[in-house]
């Protein structure tokens, strides 16, 4: 499995050689023939190395080698995320290299069109400015058709989402009546659980009026008071005062004098 990894690092290494060994011929204007040439047979050769192998492969190999180096583990990253999706692939488009080789800005880009099992796919790689490789990538062309498809079902997939939030939003609006009850009922399993307190236990607390005593010893005091009324007078009188008549006064309510 180490050889997978030193292989397409090879592969790659050898045209950045060449290219650096050409860069030189050419000014920063435009890219050199010899320098598009060699970019778009690295390419085209990387590409095909790589989509010979497969994910479980490609996985082994960076388990066992984990001091690859950044470009191949893009790489093998990147047709990972794609093969299954791509499926075999067939072949690729070639073109004059003067089409497939762009300069943006100082990278240099190279586009190829490759034929896998499920479809086209657009495959881009990238150089920096000294010519080192950079990354690959793999771009799956899609139909009207297809496009169509899936606008179509990211629509259905939406409304879906939307009408399913707003019916949980009415079920859970729906749901507030019943609050007040539960929580009524909640309050009265709450009283019931709270001990009461014992009855005789309130009775001692409650303190005794004590006014009540105050009609009796008011009329103790009237009784001594007649009691002394009679004796003078049954003195003064050379009397008993067993013969002696207590009668109350009452006051009457009518005023018949003027």
């Amino acid at each position: 499995m180490k050889q997978i990894g030193k292989k397409l690092g090879g592969l790659v290494s050898l045209g950045i050689l060449t290219l650096s060994m050409t860069g030189c011929m050419g000014s920063q204007e435009e890219i050199n023939e010899t320098v598009m040439n060699n970019l778009y047979n690295t390419t085209t050769s990387t590409m095909e190395t790589l989509v010979a192998y497969d994910s479980a492969t490609m996985e082994q190999a960076m388990e066992e080698n984990p001091n690859m180096d950044d470009f191949t583990k893009s790489a093998f990253q990147a047709w990972m995320d794609s093969s299954e999706e791509l499926g075999a692939y067939i072949g690729f488009e070639d073109v004059d290299p003067q089409e497939a080789v762009k300069k943006d800005g100082s990278n240099y880009v190279v586009d190829l069109e490759a034929e896998f099992e499920n479809g086209t796919a657009d495959v881009e790689m990238v150089y920096d400015s000294k010519l080192n490789a950079d990354s690959i990538g793999f771009s799956p062309q899609y139909t009207m058709g297809e496009k169509m498809q899936s606008a179509v079902l990211n629509t259905v997939v939406g409304l879906g989402t939307v009408f399913i939030i707003l019916f949980f939003l009415c079920y859970v609006i729906d749901a507030l009546k019943f609050v007040p009850g539960w929580v009524d009922a909640v309050g009265k399993k709450f009283k019931k659980q709270q001990p009461e307190e014992p009855q005789g236990a309130v009775e001692t607390v409650q303190p005794t009026p004590a006014p009540a005593a105050a009609p009796e010893e008011e009329k103790t005091d009237d009784l001594e008071l007649v009691a002394v009324i009679a004796a003078a007078i049954a003195a003064s009188e050379n009397t008993s005062p067993d013969s002696f008549v207590v009668r109350s006064i009452r006051k009457s309510k009518k005023n018949n004098w003027r």
